[in-house]
């Protein structure tokens, strides 16, 4: 999902809990938002660029299906371990069940994870489709599965490479997926 549809549910969900606690909505709409901020952090790992307009527009194009001659670096997965819910969220309810205040921001992350892994039935199938190598040199080392262009459809599709094959440009500027 993006920062848009992020935004969208956690202030729908905000307002339908807590219309009359501003506090509370804006808590909840931060931690359903603000978790993002490790993909900026990750992006200025890989890229070395600090400026915020320049991860943004790099998140405006990462998913979109690219024309022939775009070949503009796409870095792969910009997933830290924050988005992992079994690591970050019971640690996160017991501190929200200590702290009663927590609880909208818990809230607010909790949709956000729930958000990022409805897709989930659809990578594990991916994965298990491949046989859990990558599909375009066969090694089971580091794979991941990935949502990239299929030549065949022109839509977008989940495939599972290995890391170095999907941080090649090729990928995405060529119509076979075999080259």
């Amino acid at each position: 999902m993006n920062l848009r549809e992020h935004l969208l549910w956690s202030t729908l969900l905000a307002v339908s809990l807590y219309p009359r606690r501003p506090f509370a909505a804006a808590s909840l709409i931060a931690g359903g938002v603000l978790i993002d901020l490790d993909h900026l952090v990750l992006y200025v790992s890989r890229t070395g660029d600090w400026s915020i307009s320049g991860a943004l527009h790099y998140n405006r194009y990462r998913n979109l299906f690219p024309n022939r001659h775009d070949n503009r670096p796409r870095y792969g997965s910009l997933r830290s371990w924050l988005h992992q819910p079994l690591l970050v969220l019971p640690p996160l309810w017991i501190l929200a069940y200590r702290r009663a205040w927590l609880q909208p921001l818990v809230i607010g992350i909790t949709l956000h994870l729930v958000l990022d892994h409805l897709p989930l039935p659809f990578i594990w199938a991916a994965y298990w489709r491949s046989g859990g190598r990558c599909i375009r040199c066969g090694t089971a080392n580091h794979v991941n599965v990935y949502r990239r262009p299929c030549p065949s459809s022109r839509t977008m599709c989940w495939i599972v490479l290995c890391r170095r094959c999907a941080d090649k440009r090729l990928w995405y500027t060529e119509d076979s997926i075999y080259i």
